[in-house]
């Protein structure tokens, strides 16, 4: 059998070749990421430091301090009755030698303590409500009783008024034979009748 002769170059070449291959399968892989490949975050160090606790202090609103509200549920003589339950949104904070003591956002709690249904003749008496307000939670967490009463409503949105003579923090309809109503978003001031005492979170 004849046996053709390569080339020195290409049988260099071709030697080489077989080496690199070989050599190349006997190298083992390069080891994995073990932190990704078993859902590890690679250079993340949780702080298991103990949050540090909230410092609350005593403060006091002083008596016959105004607060300015807006109405969250709509009130009316027709339908809110004795002992419903409503919300008003304080719209200005409250700050006392420099501490936002009452801040804006808290909501305080009222209570209609009486009610009139409006006399269906066009010249008998209007509806009337009469409105107590006896909580407050502030958005930082507090919450503490409150003793206020309504002194003053915005401008006309509403039909209602405060009513003359009667008890305080009492509207009666602005037209005799309807019905008291106050809506949505209705401004009102409050005048504390108690000093309010309230944590403050510093």
């Amino acid at each position: 059998m004849h046996i053709r002769k390569l080339p020195f170059p290409i049988f260099a070449l071709t030697l080489m070749t077989i080496a690199a291959i070989q050599s190349g399968c006997g190298q083992s892989e390069a080891p994995k990421n073990k932190g990704i490949e078993d859902g590890g975050s690679v250079g993340f160090v949780p702080d298991t430091r103990p949050v540090p606790e909230a410092n609350w202090v005593d403060a006091t609103v002083p008596r016959g301090t105004p607060i300015k509200v807006s109405l969250i549920d709509p009130l009316t003589s027709q339908t809110s009755h004795k002992g419903y339950v409503f919300r008003a949104l304080v719209t200005e904070a409250i700050i006392i030698d420099g501490t936002v003591t009452v801040p804006s956002g808290s909501n305080i709690r009222g209570i209609v303590s009486d009610v009139v249904l409006a006399e269906t003749d066009s010249k008998g008496h209007g509806g009337m409500l009469a409105l107590d307000f006896n909580r407050i939670d502030t958005p930082t967490g507090a919450s503490a009783p409150l003793k206020a009463r309504l002194t003053e409503l915005g401008p006309r949105k509403s039909s209602a008024v405060l009513a003359a003579g009667a008890v305080p923090g009492t509207v009666e309809a602005g037209t005799p034979g309807r019905e008291a109503v106050l809506r949505s978003n209705t401004t009102m001031t409050l005048v504390l009748e108690e000093p309010l005492r309230i944590k403050v979170k510093q």
